[in-house]
Formats: C-alpha cells, sequence, structure tokens
C-alpha cells in the first residue's frame, strides 16, 4: 500500500498546475485493488470514516499518542470497515487509528514522513488533491466512484402557464443541505457539491430527524433537501465553511435552522430521477415534520399554493418587502430530478451564480499592492466576466496573498442580469463577488441565458 500512498502524494503536488491528464495517468497506471479501495474511501461521498474533519489533541483525535514498528497496513481496511459500520468513533476506533497513524510505516524517514500525512488524510476524507468523481471513473475505466447531484432550479417560466396549481416556496438566502440516513442509524450531511459536513456540528438537526421519523413510523434511508440559515432564515455560509474546514466550534449549530422542502428515497441520488410526484412527496414531508417538537431546529418551508403567476407576483412582492431572497416555483407532479430541471423556476431580485475563476488582475490606486478583481467563466465557457467590486477589506487581504493558487476555484458571484454586447460577447451586468465557494467544485452553466 505504500506504493499507492506515494502516488497520491505525487498527485497531491500537481494540485494547482492543472495536470489533470497526468493525474488521471498516475491513478490509471497504479490501479490496484488497494488503490480502487483508497479511492471509495476518499471520494465516495456516501462512505464516512466517522473521523471527518477532526484535529488533533493530545496525539490524534484526543487519544494519547503511541508510537512503534507496527505493520499498520494489516489493520488499515479492517479499522475503516469498523469506522463505517459504527454509530460513531468510539474511544477504541479512535485509538486505533492514533495508532495506525503513527506507527513506522517506512524505513525511509522522509517516505514514511509522507505516507502517514497521506493516511491521516484518508482516514479524515481530507484528501483535497483537486480530482473529483468523474476524473477517477475515467482513469479506473468503470463507474467506481457515484457523482450525485442535486435538484436545481432554472429561470425559464415558459412551461408555468401549463403547469395549472403552481406551488410557491419561499426562497431562503442560506446554504443547500442534503441529509441522508436513516432514524436508526443516523443522517450523513452534505453541501449541494456532496462535501460532507460533519455531522458532530449539525448533532441537534440530526438527532431532531431521527425523532420524527420514529414518531412518524418511518423506515427506510431516504435524504431531506433542504436550505440551512439561522433562526432569522439568513445566510450561514461563514460557519459551513468553517465545517468543511474543521474549525468550527462544538457549538456551533445552536442557531441553525434546517428549512426543509423535499423529502425521498436515498436510492433516488443514486438513479438520478425519482418516481414519487411531489404532491405526494410534499404530503409525505408535512405528515413526517408533524412530529416536530416546539423548539426544533427543523422546520418546514412555507408554501403557498396558487392558480395563476398574477398570485405568484404578490407573494414575492411581500416576501422582497420583508427582505427576503425569492420564490421557488413548482409543479405539483414534478419528480425529483438530480440536475437543473425547468420543474423547478426561481424568482429573484437579484441573480446569483458560480462561477470559476479563470484569472486575475492587479490593483490599481486605491487597490495598489492588492488584486484589482477576478476573471471568470461558467461550465460551458459561454461567457468572460470580469469582476471587481463586492471585496470587502478583509476580501482583498486575503485574497492578495496568493490569487494564483485560486485559478479554477468557484467565486459566488450577484448580478442584475445576463449581458450580450455588439459584438456577441457574453457577460453579466453588475457583477458583484460574494466569496470563495469551498462547498462547490464545479461552475454553473449559464448558456441556457442567452
Amino acid at each position: 500500500m505504500i506504493k499507492e500512498l506515494i502516488t497520491l502524494a505525487e498527485i497531491e503536488l500537481l494540485t494547482g498546475n492543472g495536470s489533470q491528464k497526468e493525474k488521471q495517468r498516475l491513478i490509471s497506471e497504479n490501479l490496484t485493488e488497494e488503490m480502487l479501495y483508497i479511492l471509495d474511501v476518499c471520494f465516495n461521498p456516501f462512505v464516512t470514516t466517522k473521523l471527518h474533519k477532526l484535529e488533533m489533541k493530545n496525539g490524534f483525535f484526543g487519544i494519547p499518542s503511541v508510537c512503534s514498528d507496527f505493520p499498520g497496513f494489516q489493520t488499515f481496511k479492517d479499522l475503516v470497515e469498523d469506522l463505517k459500520k459504527a454509530p460513531a468513533a468510539n474511544d477504541s476506533l479512535r485509538g486505533r487509528a492514533n495508532h495506525l497513524i503513527n506507527c513506522k510505516i517506512s524505513p525511509d524517514p522522509k517516505e514514511d514522513a509522507v505516507v502517514r500525512n497521506i493516511l491521516m488524510k484518508i482516514l479524515t476524507k481530507r484528501m483535497n488533491i483537486g480530482i473529483g468523481a468523474k476524473l477517477i471513473n475515467k482513469a479506473v475505466g468503470k463507474e467506481l466512484i457515484p457523482d450525485p447531484s442535486v435538484m436545481l432550479a432554472c429561470d425559464d417560466q415558459k412551461e408555468i402557464a401549463s403547469w395549472g396549481k403552481i406551488y410557491c416556496e419561499e426562497k431562503y438566502d442560506g446554504v443547500r443541505v442534503i441529509a441522508v440516513g436513516d432514524r436508526d442509524k443516523g443522517f450523513q450531511f452534505y453541501t449541494r457539491a456532496f462535501n460532507e459536513l460533519d455531522k458532530a456540528k449539525l448533532s441537534q438537526i440530526e438527532l431532531s430527524l431521527c425523532k420524527v421519523l420514529h414518531n412518524a413510523n418511518i423506515v427506510g434511508e431516504i435524504f431531506f433537501d433542504g436550505e440551512l440559515t439561522d433562526i432569522n432564515r439568513k445566510s450561514v455560509s461563514g460557519k459551513v465553511t468553517q465545517i468543511l474546514k474543521g474549525t468550527a466550534p462544538n457549538d456551533i449549530d445552536k442557531d441553525f435552522l434546517f428549512n426543509v422542502f423535499d423529502i425521498e428515497k436515498s436510492e433516488v441520488l443514486k438513479t438520478g430521477k425519482g418516481t414519487t410526484p411531489f404532491i405526494k412527496r410534499r404530503a409525505e414531508l408535512e405528515f413526517v415534520l408533524g412530529f416536530l417538537e416546539v423548539d426544533s431546529p427543523v422546520t418546514l418551508a412555507r408554501q403557498w399554493v396558487v392558480d395563476s403567476m398574477e398570485e405568484t407576483h404578490k407573494i414575492y412582492g411581500l416576501i422582497i418587502a420583508n427582505g427576503g431572497e425569492g420564490v421557488i416555483l413548482k409543479p405539483e407532479n414534478h419528480l425529483y430530478e438530480c440536475k437543473r430541471s425547468k420543474s423547478w423556476v426561481k424568482l429573484k431580485q437579484i441573480q446569483d451564480c458560480d462561477l470559476e475563476i479563470t484569472g486575475w488582475y492587479p490593483g490599481e490606486g486605491k487597490r495598489e499592492g492588492f488584486i484589482g478583481g477576478f476573471i471568470c467563466t461558467d461550465s460551458s465557457k459561454t461567457l468572460d466576466v470580469k469582476i471587481g467590486s463586492g471585496f470587502t477589506d478583509k476580501d482583498l487581504q486575503e485574497l492578495s496573498s496568493d490569487p494564483g493558487s485560486l485559478i479554477g476555484k468557484i467565486a459566488a458571484v450577484q448580478y442584475n442580469e445576463p449581458i450580450t454586447d455588439k459584438f456577441g460577447n457574453r457577460s453579466l451586468f453588475l457583477p458583484r463577488f460574494i466569496e470563495i465557494r469551498h462547498d462547490k467544485n464545479l461552475a454553473d452553466d449559464l448558456s441556457k441565458m442567452f
């Protein structure tokens, strides 16, 4: 297994250099059963080691450090399998992980340090080496890693007239979160890019979801789809970033609110499309969440059923007037689709999107010595956007330290409308930088807006 870990270390060194073909080659040329197993542990979003994003304390995971010449790879797979089965990483499992990391693996000191560092990243699912499911599956030659997605709304209103009844739901200014699990084993939490969130930081939400499923007598594995906000239904993106980075305090979820708007069988995330009409999913969701306790951190997303766009615009106006973000419109019989769908239509005053950073330019005048802004595009390379506003002083300080490392990262951007100049160049009107999206690794496709 040392060879496989060294290969991953080599791939890690290529991160940021745009060498995707070289990364694919390294995986293809080093395909062993051990490598396949490691890749599944690292990149399968539905595999958790229960050591996710934990920091070293008093050695490793709060267990005193143990160092020996123990041949740790003999127990690696056994440990991982036990971690996957266990409800949580208890002292015994954390102790075994600690022992594995601290044992002497290679007689070469430099190699030993490298492989133990990679091993720790595997166990904590911190293997951030610039590869994902698509590249791995291409390198392996089969679908080894699931590449799930969530249902996303579009801006196209053309089909609404044929819907009949319109289900109008408030759009919250939060972070999309998917809770996957069941009442007995508990839940795992994911961002819309299916980056796993440390469930220990969302323990009250998990407890509440398990309780309602028990009380509603719902068995089997399902997922709840919703928006994570604070108790005033405002953004918590900064706190979610802390969870993703492993720097969040233990009580970070004390003011979280999980606004749930959909429910489905978990297998839908793998098949890509459900079989249950929305009207039935909503009825089940209302039934299940009817068992919520008064002070629960889980709530049912607000919804109105209307017969016309005129009524929809009235609701939209009231939400905007009260400081809300907008609405999502849905037909009653649509099926859950794991992609951007015309069955969900968003109405917003200010549009938002996620773009890939392709370059940067230096600042001038008051910004001399800092970045002036970013050059961005969407996933289809349809547009070229120069973003020079929206940066706080703190943003400029942090982003200017190593702007080259941000190439390929995803930036959250707000804008007023898509535009096309007299030469046919496509861009966005008044684009503003919001933040770097640490929970997402693929830009939005804006090609259908033009």
